[in-house]
C-alpha cells in the first residue's frame, strides 16, 4: 500500500502541491489509509465510518511558510474525530480554518455543534479535542495557521470555535474571495512570496476574527489598527519607500498614533519592518533556488537600498555576514556527501 501522494511539478522556484487520493488504493485498506495521510498533514485524527460504502475521498495540500493550505473532496460520510488523548499527544497547536464550498459539514468543539454549508466557515483548535462530520458529498478548503499567531490579548479563541460565520459578505467575503485563489494559484507562487502570502492570510483570519468576536472591537480599535498596519507592512515588505511616514499617510494616522498603537509588539514599527526584512532575506539566501541570485539582488528584493547597511544588520542580527551564511550552507551538502562517502 502506498504511503505518501504525488507531487504536482510546480514552475522554477515555485511550490509543490501533494495530492493524497483513496482512488487507487485497496478497498479494505482505504480507511487506515485516509487515517495515516490525513493525520501527518492536519493532525493524529480516528476515522470513524458511518455507512458501509467504500470509502472514497482525495485532499491536495502546500505549506506556504508555516501555513497549510489544503483542499478536500469526499464522497462518502464519515467523521474525523480529535480524542482528548490525541489532541494531548500532539505538540502541534493549529488554529485550523474550514470553508466549505459544496456540501455539509458538522463541527463540534468545547461542547458546541455547527453545521457549514456552502458559503460558510468556521475556525477550531486542534490542541483540543474535537470532531468534524462529512454526512455526505462534501468539498472544502482547510488552512493551519500556528496557534502563537493569535494572542490571546485579542480574543477569546474558545468562544469563537465551531461558531458558522458568512464568506458572502463583509471581511468573511474578502477571506472568500483570497484564500480559494490563493490555493488556484500556488504552483505558480515564487518560494519568495510565500511568507508575505502566508502573513496575509493569518493576518486578514486574525481581523476577521477579531470583527466577529463578542468582545467589542470596532474598526478604528488600536488592536484593528495594529493588525492592519502589520498586514500592509506583509504585503509592501519589498517596497524601499515602506517606512512610518508611508503608513501614516496610508491609514490617515499620526505618526505618534502608530507609534502609540504598536507598543504592545514591544519593537518600534521600524525595528518590526527591519526584523522581517532580514527574515526574509535570511531564508532566501538559504533556499537553493535563489542560489543563482547575488546577495545585492536578494537585499534590494527586500527592500533595502544600501547593501553595505544590509549586511551590518544583517551581521547584528545572526551573527554572521550575509556572505559567511551562504559559505557555510553551501559547504553543508559537500560534508554531507563526504561523510556519505567514508568507508564504515
Amino acid at each position: 500500500m502506498s504511503t505518501h501522494g504525488h507531487a504536482i511539478s510546480p514552475g522554477p522556484g515555485c511550490l509543490p502541491v501533494t495530492c493524497v487520493s483513496t482512488e487507487d488504493v485497496k478497498l479494505t485498506d482505504r480507511r487506515e489509509y485516509w487515517a495515516t495521510q490525513a493525520s501527518a498533514v492536519f493532525g493524529t485524527l480516528d476515522i470513524e465510518m458511518q455507512g458501509h460504502e467504500g470509502f472514497n475521498a482525495s485532499f491536495e495540500y502546500t505549506t506556504l511558510a508555516d501555513v497549510v493550505f489544503s483542499r478536500l473532496a469526499s464522497e462518502i460520510p464519515h467523521r474525523a474525530i480529535r480524542t482528548p488523548i490525541l489532541a494531548g499527544q500532539d505538540d502541534r497547536a493549529f488554529v485550523k480554518m474550514a470553508l466549505v464550498t459544496k456540501g455539509l459539514s458538522v463541527l463540534e468543539q468545547n461542547g458546541r455543534t455547527t453545521a457549514l454549508r456552502a458559503g460558510e466557515w468556521s475556525v477550531y483548535d486542534t490542541s483540543r479535542p474535537y470532531s468534524m462530520e462529512i454526512p455526505d458529498r462534501v468539498d472544502m478548503l482547510l488552512l493551519l495557521i500556528p496557534r502563537e499567531k493569535f494572542p490571546t490579548r485579542s480574543f477569546d479563541l474558545q468562544e469563537l470555535v465551531a461558531r458558522r460565520f458568512s464568506g458572502r459578505r463583509g471581511i468573511g467575503k474578502l477571506m472568500w474571495s483570497l484564500i480559494p485563489a490563493t490555493f488556484d494559484q500556488i504552483p505558480e507562487i515564487r518560494r519568495d512570496s510565500s511568507h508575505d502570502l502566508a502573513e496575509i492570510v493569518a493576518q486578514m483570519t486574525r481581523v476577521a476574527l477579531l470583527e466577529l468576536s463578542d468582545k467589542p472591537v470596532s474598526l478604528d480599535s488600536k488592536e484593528a489598527l495594529r493588525e492592519r498596519v502589520k498586514l500592509y507592512i506583509a504585503s509592501h515588505l519589498g517596497d524601499p519607500d515602506l517606512s512610518i511616514t508611508r503608513l501614516a499617510e496610508t491609514t490617515g494616522c499620526t505618526k505618534r498614533y502608530l507609534h502609540m498603537v504598536f507598543q504592545s509588539e514591544r519593537t518600534s514599527i521600524s525595528d518590526y519592518i527591519l526584523r522581517l526584512r532580514l527574515e526574509r532575506a535570511r531564508e532566501e539566501l538559504l533556499h537553493p533556488a535563489s542560489s543563482h541570485r547575488s546577495i545585492t539582488d536578494i537585499a534590494y528584493s527586500w527592500g533595502f537600498n544600501n547593501s553595505n547597511h544590509f549586511s551590518r544588520c544583517f551581521k547584528q542580527a545572526f551573527g554572521a555576514s550575509p556572505r559567511e551564511l551562504r559559505a557555510e550552507f553551501v559547504a553543508w551538502p559537500a560534508e554531507d556527501a563526504r561523510k556519505r562517502q567514508r568507508p564504515s
